[in-house]
C-alpha cells in the first residue's frame, strides 16, 4: 500500500510539473511589415467577432477586459472618444476533449481512473486600422487552460505571453 501511495505522489508532482507556464505557451503572429507600431499610443476596443452559442460570452469579456488593462500597462491610452491610432478586437475560443484524470480510491488506496472534460483556450488578438478596421497585426497564443475558480489569472497568463510579441521588434 506504501508503494501505490508513492506511485501517486510521483504521477501528481509529475502531471503537476507538465503544466504550461505562461512563457511556454505557442504564440503565433502576423504583421505588415511595413506597417510603423512606433507610432501607435491610443486604442479603442473595434467590433467585436459574432458571439456563437458555445462561445462563453462571460470568459469573453473577461478577455476583452484583460487585454484593454494589459496594454494600458504597457503605456498605450484607451480612448472614449475621437479616432484612436488601432482598434483591438479580442476573441477566446475553446477546443473541448476527455483526459483520463489518475487518482486512487480512497478506502483501499487502489488506483483509479475517471474522465474529466479539459477546455483548451485560444486567445486571439486583432489590432485593426482605425478607420476601415484592416488588420494590422495578428496574434494568437493557444494550449491554455482556464481553472473555472480563477479564469481570469490564466488569460491574463496568456495575454502577457502575446503582447510580449507586440509592437513587433524588427
Amino acid at each position: 500500500m506504501h508503494r501505490i501511495s508513492l506511485i501517486s505522489v510521483v504521477v501528481a508532482a509529475g502531471l503537476m510539473g507538465c503544466a504550461t507556464q505562461p512563457a511556454e505557451l505557442p504564440v503565433r503572429v502576423t504583421y505588415g511589415p511595413d506597417f510603423n507600431f512606433g507610432e501607435l499610443k491610443t486604442f479603442r476596443p473595434a467590433s467585436p467577432v459574432a458571439p456563437e452559442a458555445r462561445d462563453y460570452p462571460r470568459y469573453q469579456e473577461m478577455a476583452r477586459t484583460v487585454v484593454e488593462e494589459e496594454l494600458v500597462a504597457r503605456g498605450y491610452v484607451r480612448l472614449e472618444d475621437g479616432t484612436p491610432d488601432f482598434r483591438v478586437r479580442t476573441h477566446l475560443r475553446f477546443r473541448n476533449y476527455e483526459s483520463l484524470k489518475l487518482g486512487s480510491d480512497k478506502t483501499t488506496g487502489a488506483p483509479t481512473g475517471k474522465k474529466d472534460d479539459i477546455r483548451d483556450a485560444t486567445l486571439i488578438v486583432e489590432m485593426l486600422s482605425p478607420i476601415q478596421e484592416e488588420v494590422i497585426w495578428n496574434g494568437s497564443v493557444s494550449g491554455f487552460q482556464l481553472d473555472p475558480f480563477k479564469p481570469r489569472q490564466g488569460i491574463h497568463a496568456a495575454a502577457w505571453r502575446l503582447f510580449v510579441e507586440f509592437p513587433p521588434l524588427w
